[in-house]
């Protein structure tokens, strides 16, 4: 799943589209009866929140768009040649000089404000870890909820904080030497705030490349290595020599990877 520095990428894609005509907009079945009335407006702002992409238009509707496993975008000159088959294409939005096509996606709908400001998912969603405004009081509050919920298993929770998947979980939690098998009970505040700080200096630092998510030391890396123990079940802690291990948390079993004697 598409991770959130990933969606701050694909929106610094759709920017060439802001406050250009649009000349081209193919939409899902579902929506396009509001397609036709789209041409000609302009791309007023796009925003991320977590994995959740929101392009609003100059009309007053809003595009969310959210990839969860197969989703992914494409950017270049209109007409460009698609690297995946037609059929595949949830959204095309395309001006005189650019184009942005969304493949895959099972998520792609059009929203009035009252609909965006009461959509369940997005409503639900917690600050967002990217964001220049990211709110740590009310991270700190809504992981107080379920005290005795493993970190690793809450740390994942969009409703918690916005924007980290799988990778950056296993990531953060070593980087900021904390064990995702403690009760949420036991982390202070300091060590909430740590997690915060070392994972969103990872996803911005991928953000501004492209290419797969590294957020190994460039000191360290070697043989191909691009994390410090995400899939590195049974191999060498980079740190300690120790074996890194890896349990599944949470209700979706989901995998989470660390050192057990560096995140004591």
């Amino acid at each position: 799943m598409a991770e959130g520095h990933a969606i701050v990428r694909w929106a610094r894609g759709l920017e060439p589209l802001v406050g250009r005509a649009l000349t081209r907009v193919d939409v899902p079945r579902r929506w396009k009866g509001l397609a036709s009335g789209l041409l000609g407006q302009h791309v007023s702002v796009v925003k991320t929140h977590g994995k959740h992409l929101l392009v609003e238009l100059s009309g007053g509707l809003t595009i969310h768009c959210h990839a969860m496993m197969y989703g992914s975008w494409q950017f270049g000159r209109p007409e460009m040649e698609l690297r995946k088959p037609e059929e595949r294409v949830r959204l095309r939005l395309r001006s005189e000089s650019h184009e942005a096509v969304f493949f895959n996606g099972p998520i792609m709908e059009l929203l009035t404000s009252a609909e965006l400001a009461s959509h369940p998912r997005i409503s639900a969603l917690g600050p967002d870890l990217m964001a220049a405004d990211f709110d740590a009081d009310e991270a700190w509050r809504r992981l107080q909820r379920e005290p005795n919920r493993a970190l690793g298993d809450a740390v994942l929770d969009q409703r918690i904080v916005a924007g980290i998947g799988n990778i950056y979980k296993s990531e953060g939690l070593f980087c900021a030497s904390l064990d995702p098998r403690r009760a949420v009970s036991t982390v202070t505040r300091e060590q909430a705030d740590r997690i915060w700080a070392v994972t969103s200096r990872m996803m911005w630092a991928d953000a501004r490349r492209s290419g797969p998510i590294v957020t190994l030391d460039l000191a360290v890396q070697r043989n191909g290595d691009r994390h410090w123990v995400y899939r590195r079940r049974g191999h060498r802690c980079f740190r300690c020599s120790g074996p890194i291990d890896m349990l599944r948390q949470g209700e979706l079993k989901r995998t989470t990877y660390f050192c057990a004697d560096c995140q004591r």
